[in-house]
């Protein structure tokens, strides 16, 4: 699948819950798909599965914060948080 496709799914399925596409749904497909990325990037890089419940409750804020209130480009600002959830995962399980 391509990330064209995985995308035009995102948008259909928000398109049956929410309605027509407008600005809030983009906005939610595209922070959707930014919070799918950083997961499976913690996956990958941490080889965590399933991700530790603090690392996804830390995506999970951020990427609420990004559909409500936060107008940044949340492909890089989840890529941060999850860093940053892992390094404070990885900051607990040494101490």
């Amino acid at each position: 699948m391509t990330i064209h496709h995985d995308r035009a799914q995102a948008h259909a399925l928000v398109e049956r819950l929410v309605g027509l596409p407008d600005q809030a749904a983009d906005r939610a497909v595209t922070v959707l798909h930014a919070h799918a990325a950083a997961l499976a990037w913690v996956r990958t890089a941490a080889a965590l599965h399933p991700t530790p419940p603090a690392i996804a409750a830390e995506l999970n804020a951020a990427a609420e914060r990004l559909r409500s209130v936060d107008g940044r480009d949340p492909a890089p600002v989840l890529g941060q948080a999850a860093i940053a959830a892992l390094t404070a995962h990885r900051a607990r399980a040494v101490a």
